[in-house]
């Protein structure tokens, strides 16, 4: 009989000498592979519990989990009494991992490719079944290699990662007409947010364990379907074209009241009204599919991009989009959740007649795309304690596409006080805000709620993300003292 110790060494042996060939070898990630089908068939009550407490830590406890789970299920093969049923455990993990690698298609998975993330799997097994055979005093030093050998091949992908953006970001964008540059007249206003949310804070969700890095010398943009003119694009075309500056707040449909899961940047890009006449769609197109790399695909009614902006974006605060962002291109139509606004790591358009199964819809959320509600956020002051009065509050309000029209606060339950606007970039944009305070010590209250133009107003009723998006009023209780 073999020892835990055993078993949950070759766990991680397996585990750590696949992540850090398939690395080295640039294929897909095992560990990640996995975290992936956590991500793909979790329950929707421990998803949104996921999203709600770990918020941007999400992807790296799952690994943890996935890592956690292999030693777990390594440690119970360990203690297999027969060695002909314990090989045939470790077979079958070996041929799950090569299952998972090949589950789903990411950047350029090419032949050679699968082949690179298959042979990975392949050395992790025999690793693993060498591991168990070996005496059991050797145990720890071979989890501790184990360990190790993750640690490597995790580094090894933020090292791509970092390497592909650099040599991505350095490069410029050519634009027409270029906008001014953005400024609001609030520049000067105390603890709000940047008018333009640097690249480096800017919220980033999605399904994909990591992001996927596309080679823009091979990636081509196909534009397909129910249309006469089939468009296929190059990057470097892509880069030709007359690309268009616009401001735009893009929001995640799990952001919550007083979060920061959305930005506002200045984006570049091509109109997509403009890439769909050229391609002359069919009268019987009634729906853009967009596509990712990675397979991954979102529908868009052809009606709503027609009638709101929509662009092909290429870049954000005047360089290419990162890797985590999208590079080379994602779908935007500002005033929709980023959920339901289009795939990044885009590589196809297709035209068709009939909404497409999308990767949300199974999982409760609606077919629609869920125009983003007007939603006002207070940045100052924080909750808590706080020494003497604060001379005011400010904060930022957006209402894509149609612009906020208004933002009001109220103090402790009493009216609602017009709040001063700075300027407004665009109406897709958010608009920054801000009111004097003149608060006695003690506990107080502050609730702030938007009106966008046109006269819809901020919803009072709270509501959970899922699964139209939050809503309710953002409140701040603080408790201030005399100096």
């Amino acid at each position: 009989m073999g020892t835990w110790r055993q078993g949950a060494a070759a766990a991680l042996v397996g585990a750590g000498t696949a992540e850090a060939l398939a690395a080295a070898w640039q294929a897909a990630s095992p560990v990640d592979a996995a975290g992936r089908l956590v991500v793909d068939t979790g329950p929707m009550p421990v998803v949104e519990r996921t999203v709600k407490y770990l918020r941007g830590a999400d992807k790296p406890a799952i690994r943890a989990t996935v890592v956690a789970t292999l030693t777990g299920a390594g440690a119970l093969l360990g203690r297999m009494p027969r060695r002909l049923p314990r090989d045939l455990a470790a077979a079958a993990a070996g041929t799950a991992g090569a299952a998972l690698v090949l589950r789903r298609k990411g950047a350029g998975a090419d032949c050679r490719s699968q082949a690179r993330a298959l042979g990975a799997t392949a050395v992790g097994g025999l690793a693993a079944a060498l591991t168990l055979s070996a005496p059991a005093r050797r145990a720890p030093a071979l989890a501790l290699a184990g360990g190790t050998a993750l640690a490597v091949g995790f580094r090894a992908r933020r090292q791509q990662l970092a390497r592909h953006d650099a040599d991505r970001t350095a490069v410029g964008l050519r634009v027409a007409c270029p906008l001014p540059p953005p400024r609001d007249g609030a520049e000067s206003w105390a603890g709000v947010s940047p008018l333009m949310t640097p690249a480096e804070d800017f919220y980033v969700t999605d399904v994909a364990m990591r992001p996927p890095l596309v080679d823009p010398d091979a990636w081509r943009l196909d534009v397909n379907g129910a249309c006469a003119a089939p468009l296929q694009l190059s990057y470097a075309q892509v880069l030709e074209r007359d690309l268009v500056e616009f401001d735009a707040v893009l929001s995640c449909i799990h952001n919550r009241l007083g979060w920061n899961r959305l930005g506002n940047q200045r984006w570049t890009g091509l109109p997509l009204r403009a890439l769909l006449d050229e391609v002359a769609p069919h009268n019987t197109a009634r729906f853009l599919v967009t596509r990712a790399v990675d397979g991954w695909e979102c529908t868009l009614p052809l009606d709503l991009v027609r009638r709101q902006d929509a662009y092909v974006v290429v870049g954000m605060g005047g360089r290419p989009l990162s890797a985590a962002h999208g590079f080379p291109a994602r779908v935007f139509v500002p005033g929709v959740y980023g959920q339901f606004t289009g795939a990044k790591w885009l590589t196809g358009l297709r035209l068709a007649e009939h909404p497409n199964q999308d990767y949300w819809l199974p999982r409760g959320w609606p077919r629609e795309p869920v125009p983003v509600r007007p939603t006002a956020r207070i940045d100052t002051p924080a909750a808590g304690r706080l020494p003497g009065r604060p001379p005011g509050c400010a904060g930022v309000a957006w209402a894509p596409p149609h612009g906020v029209e208004a933002v009001e606060i109220r103090i402790d339950d009493g009216p609602w006080q017009p709040a001063e606007l700075a300027g407004e970039l665009a109406p897709a944009a958010w608009r920054r805000w801000r009111l004097p305070l003149a608060l006695p010590p003690g506990r107080h209250t502050i609730q702030a709620r938007c009106t966008a133009r046109g006269g819809e107003l901020q919803s009072p009723v709270p509501r959970a993300p899922f699964p139209t998006g939050a809503s309710g009023y953002h409140t701040v209780t603080i408790t201030t003292t005399a100096r």
